[in-house]
Parts: C-alpha cells; sequence; structure tokens
C-alpha cells in the first residue's frame, strides 16, 4: 500500500485488513497447502514468505470484507492478491486484480504470446489454466526472497519471444516493473497499479 496509495486520488481514505492479522503462527501454519491444494504466496510482517491453501483463503474472504464493511466503514474493497477467486456476494463493491489484468492484455493489440511471473514454481499448472484461453509461458521468481535476477527472467522471455508480460502477483513492486522495462521492449503489466486506476474510477 505504500506505493499504491499515492496513486489514489486524494480524497480517498485507505483502511486496511489483513487476512493473517490476527491469527498466531500456528493458525497461519494451518493455512499451508497439502496435497494437490492450490497454493498462494504470501509476506508476513517480519519479511518472511509463506504459502497458503487457496480453498482455505477463499473461505476467509467473506468474512474479511463483512468485518472491513461494517466495522471500518469501507466503501470498497481491493483485494491485495492476483488470484482468480470464484464469483461470490458481498456487502460492497470488491475489486479483484485479475479480472482488471484480463482486461488489460485482451485491450492489448497483437498479444500473441504472454509472458507470466510468478512467486513459486508449484504455481505454473495453476498459472497456465488460469490464463488458458491465450499462449502463455510462466516463470517463477519470487517477489520476497531470492532467487533469479530480473536480467535471468528479461533473458528468458527474449528467449520466448513474449509479446506482453504480466508480473502475476500484487508483491511485485514499481521498481520490480521498471527493472525489468528496462530490459524488454514489451508492455509490462503491474498489478498494483491496474488497482489503483480501478478504485479511483469505483470510487
Amino acid at each position: 500500500m505504500a506505493e499504491v496509495t499515492p496513486l489514489l486520488a486524494p480524497d480517498i481514505e485507505v483502511v486496511e485488513y489483513g487476512l493473517l492479522d490476527d491469527l498466531d503462527p500456528e493458525a497461519i501454519a494451518s493455512l499451508s497447502p497439502h496435497g494437490k491444494e492450490t497454493l498462494l504466496v504470501s509476506r508476513l510482517r517480519d519479511g518472511r514468505q509463506v504459502t497458503l491453501s487457496e480453498a482455505k483463503i477463499r473461505g476467509l474472504l467473506p468474512d474479511a470484507v463483512g468485518f472491513m464493511n461494517r466495522e471500518m466503514h469501507a466503501e470498497a474493497v481491493g483485494i491485495l492478491c492476483t488470484h482468480e477467486f470464484p464469483e461470490k456476494k458481498y456487502p460492497c463493491p470488491v475489486i479483484f486484480p485479475f479480472e482488471l489484468m484480463k482486461f488489460r492484455i485482451d485491450e492489448t493489440a497483437g498479444v500473441q504470446k504472454l509472458g507470466v511471473v510468478i512467486p513459486s514454481a508449484n504455481q505454473v499448472g495453476m498459472t497456465e489454466q488460469k490464463w488458458g484461453d491465450m499462449k502463455t509461458f510462466v516463470v517463477a521468481k519470487s517477489p520476497y526472497a531470492g532467487g533469479k535476477t530480473w536480467g535471468d527472467i528479461a533473458n528468458i522471455l527474449t528467449d520466448e519471444k513474449v509479446d506482453a508480460v504480466i508480473l502475476d502477483c500484487i508483491g511485485f513492486t514499481l521498481q520490480d516493473r521498471n527493472q525489468l522495462a528496462g530490459l524488454l521492449n514489451v508492455p509490462i503489466i503491474l498489478p498494483r497499479t491496474i488497482l489503483a486506476s480501478a478504485i479511483n474510477i469505483l470510487v
């Protein structure tokens, strides 16, 4: 939010609530994925990366949105996760970055092959299914931990001849986008900026 808030209209008041805020380490560990459960990646306040079960996180969302609307007086909620969550009824407008990213790609001319950067190699299959209506190449680089450099990612995506790139995690920063943009000559979509634009329009 330190990067998103300055992009919002000055009359928009921002309140924050995290699904893991009220949980102790044991409770957070209980949300880990098991077996073939779809995993999501997040960062704790101390900077550590954690993996979470999508099904368990999905189950927490309605109560969290209801709490923000009822107790924090939020008139709209932006979800800081790029996963494609199933549609549900919420007590206020809820903005999911995936839907916005999908629209942006659909509106970008000439995209025959999409490069998608994700936090974990264990998410490749899920991501290919998520973007399955177009030709994609998926590569993993965590925004929270070490691993490949942006130079490595740029070389891989150049070899794959992608026409656009999505940094498919809310954890990727403006600096990440700018570093990759300096190495590639294709559109690069950052969820944070798309989410901020949608909030400005809605609110």
